[in-house]
Parts: structure tokens; C-alpha cells; sequence
């Protein structure tokens, strides 16, 4: 790489490659902390009403998240990212025994884990065709009826051919 891109090179830089149409300031994770963005660029401090679409609940560089011993125990899996649900990991086992005792309601007695929003919209989906079909099939109603789903108009539910068909 013959260049350095800094924060106030980055809008530029990535506008050679990709579109840009994103928010006017480069996030500098550094420097972020709870609700509160930190615009490399300015050097301004901003409310974060945005989360990401909701995919950063409890704010940014949280010290749960930042400490030293928690970061050296999921290296190996941050490292080499083995996303596949035919291989396992201690890592995989501890996390899921974890989310088994803390989240999961009484009654229910297995988990099902998907990356991304759009992906969990997709099968949010399908669950619904599928006990809207079942259900009326007990009925004795035609099992093509109920193809059909309630959602909210130019709302974003994701990138995935299922999402991008609502």
C-alpha cells in the first residue's frame, strides 16, 4: 500500500472503490465510548441515536468488551471466524451454554443462531409461512392460502432475496 489513509483521507480514499453515501464522518472506534460517536474527522463528539441498525445495544468499547483477559479468550475465534455449524468449538460451547442458562425462556429447549439481521428476517419469515400453512391445513383450508405476510412499506429489513422482496 503506497498510501496512509488517516480520518480525514478516508471518505476520499474509499471513494475511489466503493460508493460512499454513508454518513459524513469517519467513526474512530478508539475514541467512541457508550452512546457517544467520536468523528475522527472534526474531532466532534456526537449522540449515538443510530447503533447501527441496532447491532451495537450496549454502545461502543463497552469495558466488558474492552478488557484484556475477555479479548485474549476470543482471539482465536475473532482471528479465524469458524462461522459454520458443522464445526465446533470450545469457544462455541461456552457461549452456547451461556446463552442457554441466561436467554433462553422456560419451555423452549433448543437455540437457533444466524448471523445478521436479514438472515434472522428470512427465517422469521419462513417460520411464519410455515405455521400459517399448518395452521391452516388443520383447518382444512386450501395450503396455498397464506403465502402472504403483514410488513411495514419502504421500511429496510435487509440484503437478502427474501428481505428485498418485502
Amino acid at each position: 500500500m503506497s498510501t496512509t489513509i488517516n480520518s480525514k483521507s478516508v471518505h476520499d480514499s474509499l471513494s475511489k472503490w466503493i460508493l460512499v453515501d454513508g454518513y459524513d464522518l469517519v467513526l474512530d472506534l478508539e475514541k467512541s465510548s457508550g452512546a457517544t460517536l467520536h468523528d475522527g474527522r472534526t474531532g466532534k463528539d456526537f449522540l449515538d441515536f443510530f447503533g447501527c441498525f441496532g447491532s451495537t445495544p450496549i454502545g461502543w468499547n463497552h469495558p466488558a468488551l474492552t478488557d484484556k483477559a475477555w479479548l485474549e479468550s476470543v482471539h482465536g475465534v475473532v482471528a479465524n471466524r469458524p462461522a459454520n455449524s458443522d464445526l465446533y468449538t470450545v469457544e462455541m460451547a461456552n457461549y452456547v451454554e451461556a446463552m442457554g442458562e441466561m436467554a433462553v425462556p422456560e419451555g423452549y429447549t433448543h437455540m437457533f443462531f444466524v448471523e445478521g439481521g436479514a438472515l434472522a428476517v428470512e427465517n422469521a419469515l419462513k417460520v411464519a409461512f410455515d405455521w400459517k400453512v399448518r395452521r391452516n391445513r388443520a383447518k382444512g383450508i386450501d395450503a396455498d392460502i397464506g403465502s402472504k405476510i403483514l410488513h411495514f412499506e419502504k421500511a429496510f429489513h435487509g440484503r437478502s432475496g427474501y428481505t428485498l422482496s418485502l
